[in-house]
Order: C-alpha cells, then structure tokens, then sequence
C-alpha cells in the first residue's frame, strides 16, 4: 500500500508542475509586452518546474518495479555480478538454453525489513542465454 502512495504522490506532483508551467505560459504570453520584470520571474519559474518535472520523469522511470530500487542499477547487468553482491538469490533457475530467473528479496537489496508480508517483496530478474539481465519486476513470494 506504502508503495502506491509513493507513486501516486510522485504523479501528483508531476501534475502539479504540468500544471503550474501552463499557467505560468499562459500568464508570460499575456503580460510580456507590459511587464518585461514579471516575464523574468515566469521564465525563471518555468525552468524551476522543467527541471523539477524532468528529475521526477528520470525517478518514475528508473523505479519502476519498487520506489526504493533503481531498476537500473540491474537491468544490463550479468546475473554472476548480481550474485556476487548479494550472495543468494531466494529462488534461481536456469534453464537447458543458458536463459532463466533469479528472485531477490527487496530486503536484501534495500537494507529494509517489509513492512507488509503481502507487499510485493520478491524482486525478480530475468536474464538471456548470455547472463545479461533483461526485465525486471516485483512480485508477491510464493504462498504469499
């Protein structure tokens, strides 16, 4: 539930800014020509909210699967390097052609105990025949 509120609080803002900018257009377009003061505090104020708007975009894309995991921090990486920094893995299986999954435990990667056991706490990863890891996603652990 925390972690739909997270997201849900990160679209909010994003709207907000979307919002704000449009206003702050709308107002440049119509009081340029009589204030030239006013069009510098818009603009400045514009920039503020593109920039913010663009560090919220690059943070909702980036942690997507789980608000406190950079999904790509992962994706691209080896599954042996995976293994190597976490130690071991809650579910791993390997398929005949080299491809396969691997679960991690969102506990292991964050340092945070779950505060819900019903949350989405399994973090897996699906790797190619190369090792490379290719899609990422949580899921609720088996018998969950």
């Amino acid at each position: 539930m925390e972690t739909a509120v997270i997201y849900l609080l990160a679209y909010a803002l994003y709207a907000l800014i979307l919002i704000s900018l449009i206003i702050m257009l709308v107002i440049l377009v119509s009081k340029i020509k009589k204030h030239k003061k006013i069009g510098a505090k818009i603009y400045t104020g514009m920039i503020a909210g593109m920039l913010s708007g663009s560090i919220i975009t690059v943070w909702i894309c980036s942690h997507r699967s789980y608000p406190m995991i950079n999904d790509w921090a992962f994706l691209g990486n080896d599954i042996s390097t995976v293994e190597q920094k976490y130690e071991k893995f809650e579910r791993f299986n390997k398929r005949e052609d080299g491809s396969g999954y691997a679960v991690l435990m969102t506990e292991q990667i964050t340092g945070e105990a779950m505060y819900d056991s019903n949350d989405y706490s399994c973090y897996n990863m699906e790797f190619d025949q190369t090792g490379k890891i290719v899609k990422v996603y949580c899921s609720r652990p088996l018998g969950g």
